[in-house]
C-alpha cells in the first residue's frame, strides 16, 4: 500500500475540513492561496463545517449553503475555492475547482449548496 488507509484519509481530512473559512480565487490557488478575490466588498465565509465521506478516495463537502456578501464591484470569474484557518490571514489548507465557473458582477452574490464544494484525499 502507498499513501495513507481509509481511516488515516478520514484522520487526516476530518481536523482540517472543520470550521473552515472559504475563500473565492479567480485562478488556482496553487499551495499559498494565491489569485483570492479582493475589494468590491469581498469578505471570506465561515466558519463552516465540511464533513467526510467514502474512501479512497475519502471526499469533504460543505454541510450548509454558504453565501457570499453581495459583490459591490465585479470581482471576475470565480473559478476556485480555498480553505483558511481564518476569516483573515491565516493559513491557506487547500482548495477545489468549484464545478462550473461563476462570473460575479456588481450586484451578484456567488451562494454554494450543501454538497457542493468538495475537497478529496486519495
Amino acid at each position: 500500500m502507498a499513501g495513507l488507509s481509509s481511516i488515516g484519509e478520514a484522520d487526516v481530512l476530518v481536523p482540517l475540513t472543520d470550521n473552515v473559512f472559504v475563500s473565492l480565487h479567480l485562478a488556482d490557488p496553487g499551495d499559498t492561496g494565491a489569485n483570492e478575490v479582493v475589494g468590491g466588498g469581498y469578505v471570506r465565509q465561515g466558519p463552516i463545517a465540511f464533513a467526510s465521506s467514502g474512501f479512497n478516495p475519502t471526499v469533504a463537502a460543505n454541510t450548509t449553503i454558504m453565501t457570499f456578501p453581495q459583490a459591490s464591484a465585479n470581482y471576475g470569474t470565480v473559478l476556485f475555492f480555498g480553505l483558511w484557518t481564518a476569516l483573515s490571514g491565516g493559513s491557506f489548507l487547500g482548495s477545489g475547482a468549484v464545478a462550473i465557473p461563476i462570473p460575479i458582477n456588481a450586484g451578484d452574490s456567488a451562494r454554494f449548496y450543501a454538497n457542493t464544494l468538495t475537497i478529496t484525499v486519495d
